[in-house]
């Protein structure tokens, strides 16, 4: 068999776990949304905001932190400063910008960590015996090293 392709089993198994991930992650964001009005992606920036940043990061850090381009980026903070998630500042000392959590935006992240650890724990955790969790651990661990991982924390 050809190495650049999968055999029945392996994209068996590829698939499952894809599915399982996209299915525990779709029901988390949903949860987190309905109850919070927060998008994954407003998630995102405010979590990182404050976990990588103590409240305020540069943009170009914050775009390469979540993975996203620097346009994509552009367009979803003007959405949040809109509604008063996040505010953005020129830097004085060079032409970068500087995004900072705002109030709002720090009460709405405070209102979606509970409901977002309460979905992960329900839908993910929960299901999960002490050795699932050490073969988790263990697979990750060994997936992140054999791939270009970036080490940026993970959206909700």
């Amino acid at each position: 068999m050809n190495k650049n392709e999968l055999n029945q089993e392996e994209m068996r198994i590829w698939h499952m776990w894809k599915g399982s991930f996209q299915s525990i992650f779709g029901r988390v964001i949903k949860e987190m949304s309905e109850q919070t009005g927060l998008s994954e992606g407003d998630y995102g920036v405010l979590d990182r905001l404050v976990l990588l940043g103590n409240g305020n990061l540069r943009q170009q850090e914050l775009a390469d932190s979540m993975d996203w381009d620097k346009s994509r980026l552009s367009h979803h903070l003007t959405r949040m400063e809109k509604r008063g998630l996040v505010m953005r500042k020129p830097l004085d000392t060079d032409r970068g910008v500087q995004v900072i959590i705002t109030s709002i935006g720090e009460a709405a992240l405070d209102d979606a960590r509970p409901i977002v650890s309460k979905a992960i724990r329900k839908y993910f955790l929960d299901h999960l015996t002490d050795q699932d969790i050490e073969s988790i651990t263990r697979l990750a661990e060994s997936t992140k090293t054999g791939s270009s991982a970036s080490g940026k924390p993970p959206t909700p």
